[in-house]
């Protein structure tokens, strides 16, 4: 695993993960740093406190800065005597109490991952009864509409990120055109699973 040494106000530690904005290079949405402790609580704290920190990635140098969300910090000690800290944003963890009830963001190694936590996150900002054999469709719809989703960059690791904004008004409206017009997507966990009788099979 790549390791980039990451500087702030003479200190240095090492990142092995890094998501950035997709257009603003500088705002950091995922960090993973290790070193000595004082040096990474020291990288993290500047970060939070958005006092700049820097870091060289394939000969291109990044000034980083803080996001305006909130974030959230886990640390701890490894084997080796070093300290591990991952930053990342409170948006990013499920039933978090963030007043942006409309915004959330996905963060994950594993590819088949996104859809799952985006259909849980989606689920639990907003109070539509959704199906989870909608996910696809609401994928699809999201990335139809304006500033819904954006993918984060990754600058460094195999972290993917993404950030969704919705309209939850125009999110029903879509939904329930998608009923009226029994889009297949959307309707096929309607269909009836009893037999003629109005006997349901399942039991």
């Amino acid at each position: 695993m790549p390791l980039y040494p990451i500087h702030s106000m003479g200190i240095k530690a090492w990142c092995s993960d890094l998501i950035i904005d997709a257009l603003d290079k500088e705002t950091v949405y995922f960090m993973s740093v290790c070193g000595y402790q004082v040096t990474v609580k020291g990288i993290v704290a500047n970060l939070v406190e958005n006092c700049g920190i820097d870091i060289s990635v394939n000969n291109c140098n990044y000034y980083l800065t803080r996001s305006d969300i909130k974030y959230s910090v886990l640390t701890r000690k490894l084997l080796s005597g070093l300290v591990h800290a991952i930053v990342f944003p409170k948006l990013a963890i499920p039933n978090n109490d963030e007043e942006k009830q409309n915004c959330f963001i996905v963060i994950t190694k594993e590819y088949q991952d996104i859809r799952t936590s985006f259909f849980r996150h989606l689920d639990e900002k907003t109070e539509l009864p959704l199906d989870p054999s909608w996910t696809s469709w609401l994928w699809k719809t999201f990335e139809r509409q304006d500033d819904w989703v954006m993918e984060l960059s990754t600058l460094v690791g195999d972290y993917k990120g993404y950030k969704f904004y919705f309209n939850p008004t125009q999110l029903h409206d879509l939904i329930s055109e998608a009923i009226r017009k029994r889009v297949p997507e959307v309707v096929q966990c309607m269909t009836w699973k009893g037999d003629n009788n109005g006997t349901n099979n399942l039991s």
